[in-house]
């Protein structure tokens, strides 16, 4: 999928604005959250690329909030604001035109994860003068956004994690130097489990991922299909033999090519029903078969290549809703210290699962507060997560 400059960006949120704006007396929020979004991308002060560095390495936690940092803050209330409007309405609708293809022009997901940055900061700024309720509040907004940003395109779906990722990391941090508030870790509680049950889902954005694959496979996209593997979502480039048999296929190929695709997908969507691990290496099998198989049947040259990260995918959304469950079961562990003055024992029974092993997370009491360890290996980073908690004496 494509992006678009700056100034483009700019004369579609216009347009847009203006056609959704055409009744001299229209209701407030709007039923679309995509008309608030788009509004708050034309007012949004721009940080300069100095500014922009510091951001990131606040998020990073390299440097504290500073002058420049919280001026800037400031300076974007009004776009807060409208974030937090917009996040709460059910409905958004970006009128992406997924007949398009991979020509699909996708302005929004750059704007969001920049805005989403910008809430982070904010947090940030607002925990170190002790908000707590509204910097777990930004936070919240953040995971509300990454809903709004789809599931609709494996793109958009994976845009979402990385915003749901960024405000785990913050939540998780904002916890471990909150003294006990027993309001504010309840309504968080109750909050962010309904989100994580809501968030968006690896299956829809495969399914639809498939229609517009299929879609694509015909002999007058090649340069269209060919420029999508050279996209910076893609991990590796189509090697130059198979684009140069490509450009020379004949319509049998496209048709046989379309159809080893469809086995191949359907395939990959029954693997994503098995617990983890046995979906991680079923979606192994089926990318190394298709990489195997090019060497005598042309028509798995396209899978191979669209597919190449395929044995990704389920770590992904299991490592996402992993990091949810931890946050959730850290809140409880953080809601008995606030009742009894004394982090309990033993984990709490019912607590939310580490998905990697499909068992209760680990949980070890250390000297500055607990830590919630995975029982199951993330096989893509070959590693075992484990989320450290500090509790404020």
């Amino acid at each position: 999928m494509k992006t678009v400059n700056h100034k483009s960006l700019i004369l579609t949120c216009i347009l847009v604005i203006l056609l959704t704006s055409v009744s001299p007396v229209m209701a407030y929020p709007p039923d679309n959250a995509a008309v608030l979004y788009y509004r708050s991308f034309l007012i949004m002060k721009e940080p300069g690329e100095d500014l922009n560095k510091m951001l990131t390495d606040l998020r990073k936690g390299s440097i504290k909030p500073n002058d420049e940092i919280r001026q800037h803050l400031q300076q974007n209330q009004s776009v807060i604001e409208l974030l937090e409007t917009a996040s709460n309405i059910p409905n958004c609708d970006w009128g992406r035109d997924i007949s398009e293809g991979f020509d699909l022009l996708l302005p929004e997901l750059s704007k969001l994860r920049q805005m989403a940055f910008m809430l982070i900061a904010d947090a940030q700024v607002l925990s170190e003068k002790g908000d707590y309720k509204t910097a777990l509040k930004r936070c919240l907004t953040v995971h509300k956004m990454s809903r709004h940003v789809g599931d609709d395109l494996l793109i958009s779906y994976l845009v979402g994690v990385a915003l749901n990722t960024t405000a785990n990391e913050r939540t998780k941090e904002i916890l471990s130097g909150m003294p006990g508030d027993l309001e504010t870790l309840t309504l968080l509680k109750n909050q962010i489990f309904e989100i994580s049950n809501k968030a968006t889902t690896i299956k829809a954005a495969i399914s639809k991922e498939k229609e517009i694959c299929l879609q694509e496979m015909r002999k007058e996209k090649i340069d269209t299909i060919l420029q999508a593997l050279k996209d910076e979502y893609i991990d590796s480039l189509i090697p130059k033999d198979s684009a140069d048999r490509i450009r020379k296929a004949d319509e049998e190929f496209f048709r046989a090519s379309r159809e080893y695709y469809m086995g191949f997908m359907t395939g990959v969507q029954a693997a994503l029903d098995l617990p983890y691990p046995q979906s991680r290496n079923r979606l192994d099998e089926l990318n190394e078969k298709a990489k195997k198989d090019v060497a005598e049947n042309p028509a798995a040259i396209l899978t191979a290549s669209l597919s190449s990260a395929v044995g990704k995918i389920s770590s992904i959304e299991v490592r996402n809703k992993t990091f949810f469950n931890a946050n959730i079961a850290a809140i409880d562990i953080y809601i008995i210290k606030s009742k009894t003055g004394r982090l309990p024992d033993t984990l709490p029974a019912g607590l939310p699962k580490d998905l990697f092993s499909g068992k209760d997370f680990e949980y070890e009491k250390t000297t500055g507060g607990f830590v919630l360890r995975c029982q199951g290996r993330d096989l893509d980073k070959d590693e075992i997560h484990q989320y450290e908690f500090k509790v404020p004496k």
